[in-house]
């Protein structure tokens, strides 16, 4: 299988606005950093070609510092997230490859939620995981498809798939970090990620 793992990924500074109530802006971006390390190192031990999606020239560079490659989000296909996916799924057209959106802010994410993910995929249909509050955290299909990244993604994307989508639920791809709800949870559950090098 030819598989292009993305990874959009915000700009440090501005990333985690909801995680200021318990975080300054330099621990956010800290800790926008390590996670999303520790996302792209997991992504890159299932052994696909792993891109981070961006639009912002310090987290290309840190892209580049991990030595992953880095595919632009210009703006011709849209903004924020949806621009990122659609950037990405164009890139993996070029190449025939099959793709897969992947959230950056996964704290629990583990290779074999990845791995899981593309042993369920069959050509011609798609893969997604809900996040606990309705948010779509992994995505994987071929070719062309409509995003409608935002609240309730899931149920909009599953919609979208049809009677071609496979669900796939575990812990890892459920808690996307975004509120101080969520760093109290993935606390709870154990720092694992914190390891990680930014």
């Amino acid at each position: 299988m030819s598989l292009l793992l993305a990874i959009p990924v915000k700009p440090f500074g501005v990333a985690k606005a909801r995680l200021s109530p318990v975080l300054d802006a330099r621990r956010r971006s800290l800790l926008g950093k390590r996670i999303a390390a520790h996302t792209v190192g997991e992504a890159g031990a299932t052994g696909a070609r792993v891109a981070v999606v961006t639009g912002d020239t310090g987290v290309a560079a840190w892209a580049g510092e991990l030595g992953v490659e880095v595919i632009g989000e210009s703006g011709v296909y849209g903004t924020g997230l949806n621009g990122a996916a659609t950037a990405a799924t164009t890139d993996a057209g070029r190449t025939g490859s099959d793709w897969m959106i992947l959230h950056a802010d996964l704290p629990h994410l583990t290779r074999r939620d990845l791995t899981e993910a593309i042993d369920r995929f069959a050509p011609g249909r798609y893969v997604l995981a809900p996040s606990y509050n309705g948010g779509t955290t992994l995505l994987m299909g071929t070719g062309p498809f409509a995003f409608h990244y935002g609240p309730g993604s899931f149920h909009h994307h599953l919609r979208s798939a049809g009677q071609k989508a496979e669900v796939l639920v575990r812990r890892g791809l459920a808690l996307d970090l975004d509120t101080p709800n969520d760093l109290e949870t993935a606390r709870t559950l154990g720092m694992t990620w914190q390891k990680t090098s930014a």
